[in-house]
């Protein structure tokens, strides 16, 4: 994006391919190289938009082994490099070539572990009548899920943005209006006995019963939930609830603090089949205070309209009863 930040990627689908193997030479009985395999290594730092500009192609092409030479008196042919390449920790990897189910190969949840994803083919010997194996093409989606200890949830302008930086002092963006959380967010919040804990803030759910008819047999289709998942490797859930209620716009039913975590459990059990709502889930009633400055805002605004309307109907009572009044030196 020019002249702004660059979007968030949390889904990357790369091409890789390892290197065939080299042939062998039979009247030296020499054996081909091996070609070099293509491996992801997690990375702590790394960002999949990192990748993406270092590689806009998006793809990693291992060598073919060096073949034997029986001119030079090289019986073993020389074995190619493996590439390696780095990845954000929290990766989740998967094959999905054209035409095939996607496969889940590996999941790269701590630093420094290696996964192999495309084999480099074997150099030629006797037994593959000196012939060299091809190596492996695959097409490969790198979904990232963030680690965090704690996950927050909640409808939009819940005050999630709000809580994590008043805890962490994190400087994320916060506005009166909905989804101003567009992307996950991760902070840390440390302790006085130095221990940590990481708390991510994730985009709004949308409030999509505002629109239900009850008459209809099936509930509403989940909406801009994708984000979900990077709540999957969390270790609880934060519920964040609105003491003031939600309502999405001025058509839309207000939702009560109870109301709207009824619709948060209700999306958490339709996504990934529930598997969400096996982790332990805390709730944290947000703006309590403003509700009680909102209490007694009402009470000073109905005062004072009393006062104007004490007012005015006491000028309207005078007038009325002017020209009923009698006659004395003061009114001539």
């Amino acid at each position: 994006m020019s002249g702004g930040a660059k979007s968030f990627i949390d889904r990357l689908r790369i091409y890789v391919r390892s290197g065939s193997g080299s042939p062998g030479n039979p009247l030296i009985h020499g054996k081909g190289g091996n070609g070099g395999s293509v491996y992801l290594r997690s990375v702590e730092g790394q960002t999949l938009n990192g990748i993406l500009d270092k590689c806009p192609k998006k793809r990693f092409i291992a060598s073919c082994g060096k073949p034997c030479s029986a001119r030079r008196g090289i019986c073993f042919g020389s074995n190619a490099a493996d590439i390696e390449v780095s990845v954000p920790v929290g990766i989740s990897v998967s094959i999905s070539n054209p035409g095939e189910p996607t496969r889940l190969i590996g999941d790269l949840d701590k630093p420094n572990q290696r996964l192999l994803v495309a084999q480099g083919g074997y150099g030629g010997t006797p037994v593959t009548n000196y012939l060299g194996t091809p190596g492996e093409a695959r097409s490969i989606v790198l979904d990232l899920k963030l680690l965090a200890d704690v996950g927050l949830i909640g409808l939009p302008n819940a005050g999630k943005s709000s809580l994590l930086q008043a805890l962490s002092g994190a400087k994320a963006k916060i506005a009166a209006y909905p989804f101003t959380t567009l992307r996950p967010q991760i902070a840390t919040i440390s302790f006085p006995d130095h221990r940590k804990i990481t708390m991510t803030d994730l985009p709004g759910l949308a409030d999509i019963a505002a629109k239900f008819d009850i008459n209809q047999q099936s509930p509403p289709p989940l909406r801009h939930t994708a984000f979900l998942k990077h709540v999957e490797r969390t270790a609880c859930i934060l519920v964040v609830l609105d003491a003031l209620g939600f309502q999405a716009n001025q058509h839309a039913p207000l939702r009560t603090p109870l109301a709207a975590a009824v619709l948060l459990v209700s999306q958490l059990q339709r996504y990934a089949f529930g598997r969400l709502l096996g982790k332990p889930m805390l709730c944290a009633i947000n703006k309590e205070g403003l509700r009680h400055w909102l209490d007694v805002i009402d009470m000073r605004r109905k005062k004072k309209d009393f006062d104007e309307a004490e007012k005015s109907l006491e000028g309207a009572i005078e007038s009325a009863l002017k020209d009923h009044m009698p006659t004395t030196y003061e009114n001539v």
